[in-house]
């Protein structure tokens, strides 16, 4: 036999039958540097290893995932029947390990494909009064040899019992694809028609689908893009529908470049109904440039402080000195485009705003309005500003004092704002002393 050949054979041997052993420790590493990752970007999340049986080509292991101090605790002890208990986050992984994990083609899913291991998992919740509640669907995962990890979420179609209906479901896919190294992420999901029936009242979703790529930045926040699309969600009371909407699509991207942020978002909302008013639309496309990233990322810091947990009505004013960074560094923002869809017609409007840089150590919060650049375009239906004034005859104000100009079957505002003078519709507009001091 050729030692070529001699040398294939005992590489097969070392990948298949010895490498289960020697990768599962460091399959395990992986997993906790992973999830303790996922709970450091959440900010708030706090996950323990309970235990950890490792043998030679396959694992067992459970964490335990919980809500720490924060703005997200706060909020859901204030609306909880258990009081400052709330419910625990179980997971339980079987772990195939080696490069070549052969041990996982005995189940569903799984993976011959070289990595650190492949593993299953399943999730419980535990409530405080000690009842377990499992949570349909599982996650498959891969470790890949630089420690990344690429998870599956899969559901079946099926229902559920609870307390207060049923909630049934579509087959549901989601995807995510992490480095607790470098901070990376990528996400896609498919999630089927979702109905919650209750005694009362059945909420559907008719179908969500979203996707993205996040990478992590020198300055502490996340860049790229987003997409979302969820189909039309109906309210029915009765057999009888009383609310709901067509959909919701969102697309954003936001980039770092040269020390500076900038980001684009555009939104719609397609025919939310309102019992007694009718349908409304709203079509939001934003852009901000020129953020300094390195003031953004601190503000981010200051606001996500657990601290503010104890009093949100403190949160802007800690992070006052970090604001202040940020403003002087000087930003432009543009809504290009804001579209509310009436029953009476549509209003449309745009606005633009810009700061320029200004110096951090003589910055005040009064130089604010000075600096300051913007303006708005607006257009009013006729027909929305006359079912105004029939509600409210204040409202003819508006148009006897020049605010709105009438020009055909619409009232259009053009605003400007600079160097503290304000302007409508080309008319100077007195702005109070106080404001500008």
């Amino acid at each position: 036999m050729k030692k070529g050949v001699i040398v294939l054979i005992l590489a097969a041997v070392l990948i298949i039958i010895v490498s289960p052993g020697l990768v599962g420790k460091l399959a395990e590493q992986s997993v906790d540097e992973n999830l303790n990752w996922a709970a450091a970007e959440s900010g708030e999340l706090v996950v323990t290893s309970e235990s950890f049986d490792r043998g030679w080509f396959s694992s067992e292991g459970q964490h335990r995932v919980m809500l720490g101090d924060g703005q997200l605790r706060a909020a859901m002890v204030g609306s909880n029947s258990g009081g400052n208990e709330l419910p625990v986050l179980i997971i339980d992984t079987h772990l195939d390990h080696g490069l070549i994990p052969v041990s996982s083609m005995s189940r569903d899913e799984g993976s011959l494909a070289p990595g650190l291991g492949s593993a299953v998992s399943t999730l419980t919740v535990e409530y405080w009064d000690g009842e377990i509640q499992a949570i349909p669907g599982r996650i498959y995962s891969e470790v890949g040899l630089g420690g990344g990890l690429d998870s599956r979420y899969i559901l079946e179609a099926g229902s559920l019992s609870v307390e207060d209906g049923e909630i049934s479901w579509q087959p549901t896919t989601i995807k995510v694809a992490s480095s607790a190294k470098s901070g990376d992420v990528a996400f896609s999901g498919d999630v089927g028609t979702m109905t919650f029936a209750g005694h009362q009242q059945t909420v559907a979703i008719e179908s969500l689908k979203f996707s993205g790529e996040q990478e992590n930045t020198e300055y502490g926040f996340h860049v790229g893009t987003v997409e979302a699309d969820m189909g039309a969600m109906t309210m029915t009371v009765g057999g009888s529908q009383v609310g709901g909407m067509k959909g919701i699509t969102l697309v954003a991207e936001s980039s770092v470049d040269d020390g500076e942020t900038a980001a684009d978002m555009r939104l719609e909302m397609k025919g939310q109904t309102i019992p007694g008013f009718g349908e409304v639309s709203v079509i939001a496309d934003m852009a901000f440039e020129g953020i300094d990233a390195a003031a953004l990322g601190a503000v981010s810091r200051k606001l996500e402080d657990p601290a503010n947990a104890q009093d949100p009505s403190q949160m802007m004013v800690n992070a006052q000195e970090e604001l202040k960074d940020l403003v002087a560094g000087g930003f432009d923002i543009a809504v290009k485009q804001m579209d509310v869809a009436l029953p009476m017609g549509t209003v449309e409007t745009k606005m633009s705003f810009e700061l320029p840089e200004s110096d951090r150590g003589s910055f005040e919060w009064t130089s604010l309005l000075l600096n300051l650049v913007a303006s708005a375009d607006i257009k009013v239906p006729e027909e929305l500003v006359q079912f105004a004034t029939s509600m409210n005859p204040q409202a003819g104000a508006i148009i006897s004092m020049g605010y709105l100009k009438k020009n055909g079957d619409v009232y259009e505002m053009d605003a400007d704002f600079e160097k503290g003078l304000l302007t409508i519709n080309g008319a100077p507009i007195p702005l109070p002393l106080g404001m500008l001091q």
